[in-house]
């Protein structure tokens, strides 16, 4: 039988405007992640520079076939698996002393910081979900957004994952 889990992540994505394809950045916020990376000295677990090709798209020319924005994601935390806020503070402990790189980052790329937390809800079981006042500086001090991306399974559902 599946359980609750929860994984968290810090992120890192151009700005822009909705449309057709998706995401658009503006010109401003398109960035090379690997220089992000060469920046912050951290290895992200998933990246892409806009224009890049999306794998899960197979028409070519289709709308959303290349990614409109860039993106850097790091800081990946899947233990302790039910304490989404230990999980957010391993991040920003591991981000507290590189404050100044992301202000630079903002300042010279138009984009948004993100601690986004993906809990996975089986039999109405909870994963805990507090935001510490540690947390709330930082995301204060680098204005970066918390997202919480929810996925929640029935109890059909559950035995047939």
């Amino acid at each position: 039988m599946d359980k609750t889990t929860c994984h968290s992540y810090f992120a890192i994505c151009s700005n822009g405007e909705i449309s057709v394809g998706g995401l658009q950045s503006t010109e401003a916020g398109v960035f090379d992640p690997d220089r992000i990376t060469k920046i912050l000295c951290i290895e992200p677990f998933k990246k892409h520079k806009k224009g890049d090709r999306r794998k899960q798209v197979k028409d070519e020319n289709h709308p959303s076939a290349n990614y409109g924005f860039s993106s850097w994601s790091a800081c990946y935390q899947t233990e302790p698996t039910l304490d989404a806020e230990e999980q957010c503070l391993s991040i920003v402990r591991e981000l507290k002393e590189k404050v100044s790189f992301l202000l630079d980052i903002k300042k010279k790329y138009d984009v948004s910081f993100s601690i986004i937390i993906v809990p996975h809800i089986y039999n109405e079981e909870t994963p805990a979900l507090v935001i510490s006042k540690e947390i709330i500086e930082f995301c204060y001090l680098t204005d970066t957004e918390i997202g919480i991306d929810m996925y929640v399974y029935d109890k059909e559902d559950a035995s047939t994952e």
